[in-house]
């Protein structure tokens, strides 16, 4: 195993070593690290560690070995935090160094350095450390054998996931539920996938009865087993539909939604649409909708009109009539129930009936569709929006061409992404050639987007002028979209496009380009990515007190949550800051999935804004807490370092986030006002709550 000491970048005098571990010793206990020479660390850099470490990470370096240093030596709390740096590091470009040195921790006398070090090898995905997880997944405490099988769980090696398929008959249920979640990270392709499948199965069905199985293991494997469709668990899933535990019954309806469908599963999915739990019975709706089956029709029918619980009752009536649309036949009964939801309450069920009738009834909907795009609400105009991809293109074009100009963003670019839909259409296909020069960069992006997979020899030129002229904030987006649409049309002239986008200046699209270049052509000479922007020296101070709290006070109420700063301290930081300087005030939640989340804080309301307190991209900090009710995440797009302002809030747990969306605080207060926000709804104010403690 090659170790830091070996790496040629690292040739430097070894008294330079003597020279940090001297002065970190005042930072605490003194751990010899396996190294034998480290570059010459500023003087900064020793005074606070803390600070320096931070440095590092926001530049997605190890400061020539100093991070590893940084992780065998120093105070606990110095050796978490470099370890978890290192696990951050991208792995192309920090190898065997980093990987090693987290082996090495793996052994640390403190059980948090140890834990950390697990989690940050899931994170770098080394087949290379697979051994060393292995056998401390096999000596270490409990929490640490955890850890070791959920990092096992994201490598893509048949080794990992046999070891993760042996923990499932561990003796400690904290090892068996975290085997059972992690199983739903294997390709579906692999070997060990149907072993998998069947082993989670045998788990569920072991004992003399259903509850043999603790409901904390039972609603995990539940939803692995949804998540991958997997048939053979029809039964458990059916069990699960009664449990008394909500999560138990939410991942078994989901389940039942995945796999082919039966007279009994879709009678167990329109009794879910009566839970007590508002949560269950949207996913008894989306699951009835996934299968279009007709005698849902007169179940669904009735959950449109559901007024309990009254505080979200609107999302059961919106997933309601989004099934109800899916279904053919309902066309015959359902006009009373869209006549009855013009006058709803809610402005989002409004929107879904509207998209309903559509899908129903087609062009014969066009009048109502026209009243709802001139509507005060612009999420009842967004829906009619929508709508319009389920209409003929001579229908759509009728209302798009009025949309597409709207003077709230977020119907604009649904506008544009209804276009999409009539793609084929050379009118449809010429207006959003047309919008790829807009004044507007979200109505460039949705266009740039429309055309990723349908974009043609006679795009390039357009898209290339698209690239050169697009400035500001989501530039970087649009020039992403870009560069897949020339990766789709390939070809000397798409070559040339993404041989010129290897130049742009952010680092992910530059990257992006040259690995579709390469594919087009693999023997290419071309010029090298642009390298990651300098970060700004401006750093996010250390927490050495109780978490900050905050209060969103909502037009639907205030919810008070505790921020993870020492977890997320770049996110927490930039939060806090966007919050005192009034960014959030007056923003509108653009985006709810019912049993799922509420998104917002973007100032375009469209879902397409955000730059952070220092106007640079916020770099991942994805860590080994797991999303749960009332968790608080950093939305990004497939760059996982392009955190901004915006914010999302988990109406459940969430395990296909967990790891890979930065989680940086949780809800403790005003969970029901979450349960209640609506698309359109407003963050009034955030403020900054006195810390406790």
């Amino acid at each position: 195993m090659r170790r830091i000491g070996h790496d040629p970048r690292m040739k430097r005098a070894s008294w330079i070593l003597t020279f940090v571990s001297a002065c970190l010793a005042g930072c605490g206990s003194l751990r010899a690290p396996r190294v034998q020479a480290v570059p010459t660390p500023p003087a900064a850099a020793v005074q606070d560690p803390l600070d320096s470490i931070a440095r590092l990470e926001d530049m997605r370096t190890d400061g020539d070995g100093l991070l590893q240093v940084f992780a065998a030596r120093g105070e606990v709390r110095t050796r978490v935090r470099a370890v978890r740096a290192l696990g951050r590091l991208p792995r192309d470009e920090y190898g065997a160094p980093a990987s090693d040195a987290l082996v090495d921790a793996l052994e640390d006398d403190d059980t948090a350095v140890r834990s950390a070090a697990a989690f940050a090898l899931g994170m770098r995905a080394d087949p290379a450390t697979v051994g060393a997880l292995n056998a401390a997944a096999q000596e270490g405490s409990v929490e640490l054998r955890a850890r070791c099988i959920e990092a096992l769980s994201r490598i893509d090696d048949a080794r990992a996931r046999r070891a993760v398929i042996d923990a499932l008959g561990a003796q400690s249920p904290i090892v068996v539920r975290t085997a059972a979640l992690g199983i739903h990270r294997f390709p579906k392709t692999a070997p060990e996938a149907a072993v998998a499948e069947a082993e989670l199965v045998k788990l569920l069905a072991s004992g003399s009865s259903a509850a043999a199985v603790a409901d904390e293991t039972r609603w995990r494997a539940l939803s692995t087993l949804a998540r991958r469709e997997v048939v053979g668990a029809r039964t458990e899933f059916e069990r699960g539909a009664v449990s008394p535990d909500a999560r138990v019954r939410l991942f078994a309806l989901q389940g039942l939604g995945a796999i082919p469908t039966d007279a009994r599963a879709s009678s167990i999915l329109c009794a879910g649409l009566a839970d007590a739990d508002w949560r269950v019975a949207c996913e008894a709706a989306q699951a009835l909708g996934k299968h279009a089956n007709p005698g849902a029709v007169a179940a669904l029918r009735e959950a449109t009109a559901r007024a309990l619980p009254p505080n979200a009752a609107h999302h059961v009536r919106r997933s309601a009539f989004e099934a109800l649309g899916r279904i053919a036949s309902a066309a015959d009964v359902a006009r009373p129930d869209l006549e009855r939801a013009r006058s709803d309450d809610s402005a989002s069920v409004r929107a879904a009936a509207i998209e309903a009738g559509a899908r129903l009834y087609r062009d014969a909907s066009l009048s109502a569709l026209e009243t709802a795009s001139r509507d005060t609400s612009a999420v009842v105009r967004a829906g009619a929006a929508a709508a319009t991809a389920h209409l003929t293109t001579d229908a759509a074009l009728t209302l798009l061409d009025r949309l597409v100009l709207d003077a709230d963003l977020r119907v604009a670019t649904t506008a544009v992404d209804a276009l999409a839909e009539h793609i084929d259409d050379p009118r449809a296909r010429e207006r959003i050639r047309g919008l790829l020069a807009a004044k507007d960069n979200g109505l460039r992006l949705a266009a740039a987007t429309a055309l990723k997979t349908q974009a043609t020899a006679e795009d390039l030129a357009l898209l290339e002028l698209a690239l050169s002229s697009t400035r500001g904030e989501i530039a970087p987006e649009v020039a992403a979209a870009i560069v897949a649409a020339a990766a789709h049309v390939g070809g000397e002239d798409a070559l040339a496009l993404l041989t010129f986008a290897i130049a742009y200046p952010d680092p992910y699209v530059a990257r992006k380009a040259r690995a579709a270049a390469l594919v087009i052509r693999p023997d290419a000479r071309l010029p090298r990515a642009a390298a990651p922007s300098r970060r700004s020296n401006v750093l996010p101070p250390v927490n050495s007190g109780p978490n900050p709290r905050v209060a969103f006070e909502t037009s639907r109420g205030t919810l008070v949550l505790e921020l993870l700063a020492d977890e997320a301290p770049f996110h927490v930081a930039n939060f806090l800051e966007l919050a005192q300087r009034g960014h959030y005030d007056g923003t509108k939640f653009h985006r709810v999935v019912p049993d799922f989340v509420v998104q917002g804080g973007d100032v375009r309301g469209d879902g397409n804004g955000g730059t952070t307190w220092r106007g640079d991209a916020l770099r991942a900090e994805f860590g080994p807490r797991a999303y749960s009710r009332g968790s608080l995440g950093m939305p990004r797009n497939d760059d996982p370092d392009s955190g901004g302002s915006q914010i999302f809030l988990t109406h459940r747990e969430t395990p296909h986030l967990d790891g890979r969306y930065t989680l940086f605080g949780e809800t403790i207060e005003g969970l029901e006002v979450l349960d209640a926000l609506q698309v359109g709804d407003t963050i009034l104010r955030v403020r900054v709550m006195a810390a406790e403690g």
